[in-house]
């Protein structure tokens, strides 16, 4: 079993859906695409985070045709988590949004942290039992939301940087 199969798998176990996106190779994007916007990051198959799954026959499959993809979770009520993403680094905000924002409802619990391959952070926290869909800047400058309809690469998978994504115990 690889390793992000096993991650897969786990995450699946926990009630989070999982699906697979390009993973990197030799500092490429599995895709093959030399121009490629997003790497590492997009999803493998059709429809992306909508189909993403608990099922550990359905994971196995699509680990079992290319075992070097990494892992996406789908966020939101499929999952019960809402993501916030920070993203940190020259001419990047997110430390100081989320400074603004956590001025504004107080600090957010730091229990579940996933350190980026890009240099920032994601935040986990539970699914409110309230629609929130996934925004990119609308909370803050360089800080985004991960809710319904959006989704977050997860540990242990790889970043274009060569770093690879991991957990946190806090920040």
């Amino acid at each position: 079993m690889t390793d992000t199969l096993e991650y897969a798998l786990r995450y699946a176990s926990q009630g989070w859906a999982v699906f697979p996106v390009h993973g990197i190779v030799e500092g490429c994007c599995t895709c093959g695409q030399r121009d490629c916007t997003s790497p590492g990051k997009h999803p493998v198959l059709p429809g992306g985070f909508k189909i993403a799954s608990k099922e550990p026959k359905k994971i196995r499959q699509w680990w079992s045709v290319e075992p070097r993809h990494n892992i996406a979770i789908a966020t939101g009520t499929v999952s019960g988590l809402l993501v916030v993403d920070v993203d940190l680094g020259p001419k990047k905000e997110g430390e100081a949004s989320l400074r603004g924002l956590e001025d504004e409802v107080g600090p957010l619990p730091r229990n579940v942290v996933v350190l980026t391959g890009g240099g920032g952070f994601h935040i986990y926290l539970q699914m409110p039992n309230q629609p929130i869909r996934s925004s990119a800047g609308k909370i803050g400058v360089n800080l985004d939301v991960r809710a319904d309809g959006g989704y977050v690469v997860a540990p242990p998978s790889t970043h274009i940087s060569g770093f690879n994504y991991e957990w946190s115990v806090s920040l």
